[in-house]
């Protein structure tokens, strides 16, 4: 059980982490495609978390992926014609957590990310898998003043 809720709270960060993407500035990654500025409504669904939306400021130059933790090795990023794959690895208590997500959608108007968290113990076995699904969506240039990355609808 143990084990579950450990897993079950991996999961959560990190979904909570990637429903709010590009929250807070973060080094701009060339390679990756930019975000039209202005309100995103972003849900994000996992089998163990269920669903949770977001609506988030985007300003210019916000990172597609954020800010990574400091002990997580820099993202490697690989175009594949009209989709990205995006893998982010980071050590964690007992072994290793990689990430890997599939990005699609034009970017202007939506955006999909398709997640798959993997961790792997220090003696090289594998825990059970997760993943999510982020759906983001446009909508419009305005911003609410009092806005924040954090609100949930």
């Amino acid at each position: 059980m143990d084990r579950f809720r450990d897993r079950l709270r991996r999961l959560a960060l990190a979904v909570a982490t990637f429903s709010l993407i590009g929250a807070g500035a973060s080094a701009q990654t060339p390679d990756l495609p930019q975000r039209r500025p202005g309100l995103w409504r972003i849900s994000t669904v996992s089998p163990e978390v269920g669903l949770a939306t977001h609506d988030v400021c985007i300003e210019a130059g916000d990172s597609l992926i954020g800010a990574t933790d400091a002990t997580c090795e820099p993202p490697t990023i690989e175009p594949a014609q009209d989709q990205w794959i995006v893998t982010l690895s980071c050590p964690r208590a007992g072994g290793r957590d990689v990430t890997s997500l599939l990005f699609t959608g034009d970017f202007s108007s939506w955006y999909r990310a398709q997640a798959k968290t993997t961790f792997t113990r220090a003696d090289g076995t594998a825990a059970p898998g997760s993943g999510f699904t982020i759906d983001a969506k446009y909508l419009g240039p305005d911003c609410p003043k009092d806005a924040s990355p954090q609100d949930s609808r």
